[in-house]
Protein backbone atom coordinates (compact mmCIF):
# COMPACT_ATOMS: atom_id res chain seq x y z
CA UNK A 1 0.00 0.00 0.00
CA UNK A 2 2.79 2.29 0.82
CA UNK A 3 4.42 1.76 -2.66
CA UNK A 4 0.96 2.46 -4.53
CA UNK A 5 0.80 5.58 -2.44
CA UNK A 6 4.66 6.90 -3.45
CA UNK A 7 3.76 6.01 -6.69
CA UNK A 8 0.21 8.48 -6.71
CA UNK A 9 2.84 11.48 -4.50
CA UNK A 10 5.51 10.47 -7.89
CA UNK A 11 2.39 11.21 -10.12
CA UNK A 12 1.78 14.37 -8.83
CA UNK A 13 4.96 15.34 -9.49
CA UNK A 14 4.91 14.57 -12.75
CA UNK A 15 1.82 16.35 -13.42
CA UNK A 16 2.96 19.27 -11.56
CA UNK A 17 5.87 19.57 -14.22
CA UNK A 18 3.46 18.80 -17.41
CA UNK A 19 1.28 21.83 -16.25
CA UNK A 20 4.73 23.85 -15.66
CA UNK A 21 5.54 22.86 -19.33
CA UNK A 22 1.82 23.06 -20.96
CA UNK A 23 2.30 26.79 -19.37
CA UNK A 24 5.68 27.42 -20.91
CA UNK A 25 4.43 26.51 -24.30
CA UNK A 26 6.18 23.28 -24.51
CA UNK A 27 3.69 20.42 -25.79
CA UNK A 28 6.25 17.67 -26.96
CA UNK A 29 7.50 17.45 -23.22
CA UNK A 30 4.01 17.81 -21.65
CA UNK A 31 2.92 14.80 -24.04
CA UNK A 32 6.13 12.95 -22.72
CA UNK A 33 5.20 14.19 -18.91
CA UNK A 34 1.92 12.84 -19.56
CA UNK A 35 2.66 9.60 -21.28
CA UNK A 36 4.79 8.96 -17.80
CA UNK A 37 2.06 9.77 -15.45
CA UNK A 38 -0.51 7.45 -16.90
CA UNK A 39 1.50 4.87 -16.40
CA UNK A 40 2.48 5.48 -13.13
CA UNK A 41 -1.08 5.88 -12.70
CA UNK A 42 -2.41 2.64 -14.28
CA UNK A 43 0.12 0.88 -12.08
CA UNK A 44 -0.76 2.58 -8.95
CA UNK A 45 -4.61 1.65 -9.16
CA UNK A 46 -4.53 -1.82 -11.19
CA UNK A 47 -5.94 -4.20 -9.28
CA UNK A 48 -6.91 -2.40 -6.07
CA UNK A 49 -9.93 -3.07 -4.03
CA UNK A 50 -12.50 -0.93 -2.88
CA UNK A 51 -11.40 -0.25 0.32
CA UNK A 52 -7.83 0.52 -0.73
CA UNK A 53 -8.78 3.25 -3.07
CA UNK A 54 -10.92 5.07 0.05
CA UNK A 55 -7.16 4.69 1.65
CA UNK A 56 -5.47 7.04 -1.33
CA UNK A 57 -8.89 9.15 -1.95
CA UNK A 58 -7.41 12.29 -0.67
CA UNK A 59 -4.37 11.75 -3.26
CA UNK A 60 -6.90 10.58 -6.06
CA UNK A 61 -8.83 14.04 -5.17
CA UNK A 62 -5.36 15.78 -5.58
CA UNK A 63 -4.80 14.01 -8.90
CA UNK A 64 -8.18 14.91 -10.36
CA UNK A 65 -8.16 18.21 -9.16
CA UNK A 66 -4.37 18.74 -10.92
CA UNK A 67 -5.59 16.54 -14.10
CA UNK A 68 -8.44 19.32 -14.42
CA UNK A 69 -5.74 22.23 -14.38
CA UNK A 70 -3.88 20.56 -16.91
CA UNK A 71 -6.90 20.21 -18.75
CA UNK A 72 -7.82 23.77 -18.47
CA UNK A 73 -4.18 24.79 -19.52
CA UNK A 74 -4.79 22.87 -22.57
CA UNK A 75 -8.03 24.16 -23.95
CA UNK A 76 -6.34 27.40 -23.18
CA UNK A 77 -3.16 26.94 -25.03
CA UNK A 78 -5.15 25.39 -28.40
CA UNK A 79 -7.66 27.98 -28.35
CA UNK A 80 -4.48 30.73 -28.58
CA UNK A 81 -3.35 28.31 -31.21
CA UNK A 82 -6.97 28.74 -32.96
CA UNK A 83 -6.71 32.19 -32.92
CA UNK A 84 -3.15 32.33 -34.16
CA UNK A 85 -3.78 30.34 -37.14
CA UNK A 86 -6.93 32.55 -37.92
CA UNK A 87 -5.42 35.48 -37.76
CA UNK A 88 -2.64 34.18 -39.80
CA UNK A 89 -5.34 33.26 -42.17
CA UNK A 90 -6.57 36.35 -42.43
CA UNK A 91 -3.16 38.11 -42.74
CA UNK A 92 -2.31 35.83 -45.91
CA UNK A 93 -5.79 36.53 -47.94
CA UNK A 94 -5.39 40.01 -46.92
CA UNK A 95 -1.16 39.85 -48.76
CA UNK A 96 -2.82 38.06 -51.45
CA UNK A 97 -5.03 40.69 -51.78
CA UNK A 98 -2.17 43.37 -52.62
CA UNK A 99 -0.49 41.06 -54.44
CA UNK A 100 -2.94 40.53 -56.97
CA UNK A 101 -3.91 44.37 -56.72
CA UNK A 102 -0.24 45.09 -57.87
CA UNK A 103 -0.93 43.05 -60.76
CA UNK A 104 1.10 39.93 -59.65
CA UNK A 105 -1.09 37.23 -60.57
CA UNK A 106 -0.61 33.32 -59.74
CA UNK A 107 0.69 31.18 -61.91
CA UNK A 108 -2.86 29.14 -62.38
CA UNK A 109 -4.95 31.91 -62.71
CA UNK A 110 -2.47 33.23 -66.08
CA UNK A 111 -2.95 29.84 -67.37
CA UNK A 112 -6.54 29.94 -67.39
CA UNK A 113 -6.82 33.13 -70.09
CA UNK A 114 -6.32 32.67 -73.93
CA UNK A 115 -3.73 34.22 -75.91
CA UNK A 116 -5.05 35.96 -78.46
CA UNK A 117 -1.71 36.53 -80.38
CA UNK A 118 -0.79 32.85 -80.59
Amino acid sequence: MAGRSQMLDEAIIIGRRELDSLVAGDVYEAEKLARSREQLLDEAVRGLSGDNLKLLADKLVEMKSLHDEITGEAKRLKQSLKQDLTSMKRQNRRISGYSFGAGNMPRLAKERFLNKKG
